[in-house]
């Protein structure tokens, strides 16, 4: 492991101990506060109450202000620590002053006084400062997750939360406990919230470890013809491996780990997956797509003897695949360059079955599918291109249920047209009211089978599918609508035809 890691204790232990501080310090805080006001002649119970509450709200005002901040930088955690520990100190002062007296404070103006600077002032600060404690505890613990290779710290029981509330409730007994013992050893109350002032210094003094944060490098930046092309590695702290991703019209195309080349595209590991269950080793395949071909040389690499075309529209952004994303010649991918619905009409002329397994994947900027590869004959073409018992898997991003569900259902509907056979994988359920990947798995043969998932999107039997209400077979051209004269002349016609 690498010792610049943060390791659990390293992550446990100063958290722990920080906020036992702070319960300390409200420990010796409510204590301190009891020996001074407890004096009231008209009964404990007044006095009580008049301590409590102002500390109840007070340091629940405070972790209520302070926590809109807490993730920011302004105001920093060490800055808190300073704070609290001057306010508290500036308690000490006066419970040093009011212990010197010999007659206890008469009116509501110095007793109002005595208790905003002795009680509400110090909880206050020490509520503020939690938050930001809580903050940099979470922080430091999603960095020792990415790092840590054990697989149980997923199951840790020590999450940020329970460590500040475990250690600012030991904390404030433990404060009670000294309070109490330090008291009745004729030490004042002023010494011992001075005490406690520099005690709450103390954190500062340590030096404040840098997180290391995720950061971005651009490696190759481009404009061609067709399309600005970026590929940007994503640096991870620590052992991490980076992440390498492509950008075509500022649309992150493809996304995959440096190391282990394995996609960070849900829907394209769900693809993997589910490519991984249908075909036999020797298939031929069709990706219409390319990108950063991350798919193709995954399935190149699990079965060398595959035979696989790739239809990307902008040669550059091949080129840049291959120099970036770890494709090789040893692949054996062959590359056409095209518009991906006049390269299938040209393979369709030339004899069609060719292909066992097909993937569309294409997008023409927006999320928004080329409206020329989801049309009822463009789908007709690439059934022609599959060999029987071949399979299409298709990725289309829209909502499913909610605004612009029509969209969605009309591809499904054309697709439904031209294969008897259909399947849909939802990443984030069929519930999810916003856009999201869902995959569409066709076949031609009726009552095919399907794998039972795809990979982490879950299956959406079709006897739960909506009806098709609203939506309609999408097609290269539509009827042209009758001018409204017509449609008068036929109304008359009608008429005459049916007089009453």
């Amino acid at each position: 492991m690498d010792v610049s890691s943060p390791s659990r204790g390293s992550v446990r232990w100063p958290v722990l101990g920080q906020a036992t501080l702070v319960g300390l310090a409200l420990g010796v805080l409510a204590f301190t506060g009891a020996d001074l006001f407890l004096y009231d002649v008209e009964g404990v119970l007044a006095a009580s109450v008049g301590l409590v509450v102002p500390l109840v709200v007070a340091l629940a005002v405070g972790l209520w202000a302070g926590a809109p901040g807490a993730a920011s930088k302004e105001p920093p955690l060490r800055d808190r620590w300073y704070v609290a520990g001057i306010t508290v100190g500036i308690a000490g002062v006066f419970a040093t002053y009011w212990s010197m007296q010999d007659v206890a404070p008469q009116g509501a103006v110095p007793r109002v006084l005595l208790h905003l600077f002795l009680v509400a002032a110090p909880a206050y600060v020490l509520g503020y400062l939690l938050p930001s404690l809580l903050a940099r505890a979470e922080q430091r613990e999603l960095e020792a997750e990415i790092q840590e290779e054990d697989a149980q710290w997923e199951e840790r029981v020590w999450q940020p939360v329970g460590a500040v509330v475990v250690g600012v409730l030991g904390g404030f007994a433990l404060g009670i406990l000294l309070a109490g013992t330090l008291l009745a050893t004729q030490l004042g109350p002023g010494s011992l919230l001075l005490g406690t002032a520099a005690a709450l210094i103390l954190p500062t003094l340590q030096p404040e470890s840098q997180v290391e944060r995720v950061r971005e490098q651009i490696l190759h930046e481009t404009e061609s013809a067709l399309s600005s092309i970026r590929v940007v590695e994503i640096l991870y702290p620590a052992r991490r491996q980076p992440e390498r991703r492509l950008y075509v019209n500022d649309e992150e195309e493809s996304g995959e780990l440096v190391r282990s080349g394995a996609p960070t595209l849900a829907y394209i590991a769900a693809a993997e997956q589910w490519l991984a269950q249908v075909a036999a080793r020797g298939e031929t395949y069709l990706f219409l797509g390319g990108g950063a071909y991350t798919l193709p040389r995954r399935v190149a690499e699990r079965d060398p003897q595959a035979r696989i075309t790739v239809v990307e529209l902008d040669p550059e952004v091949t080129r840049v695949a291959y120099r970036f994303f770890q494709v090789r010649r040893e692949h054996r991918i062959v590359s056409l360059h095209g518009d991906a619905r006049a390269l299938i009409e040209r393979q369709v002329d030339g004899g069609g079955r060719e292909y066992d397994r097909i993937f569309v994947d294409v997008y023409d900027g927006r999320e928004s599918l080329p409206y020329s590869l989801v049309t009822h004959e463009a789908f007709t073409l690439l059934g022609r291109l599959l060999r029987p018992g071949g399979r299409l898997l298709f990725n289309t991003i829209g909502v499913s249920q909610g605004t612009g569900e029509r969209r969605f259902w009309s591809t499904v509907r054309t697709l439904a047209e031209v294969f008897p056979s259909l399947a849909l994988y939802t990443h984030l359920g069929r519930e999810y009211p916003e856009r999201q990947n869902v995959l569409v798995a066709a076949a031609a043969e009726p009552n095919a089978t399907f794998p039972e998932r795809a990979g982490t999107f879950e299956p959406w039997p079709r006897e739960e599918w909506p009806g098709w209400g609203g939506t309609l077979v999408l097609r290269d051209l539509f009827p042209a609508p009758a001018p409204p004269e017509a449609v008068q002349e036929e109304k008359r016609s009608g008429r005459a035809a049916h007089p009453r």
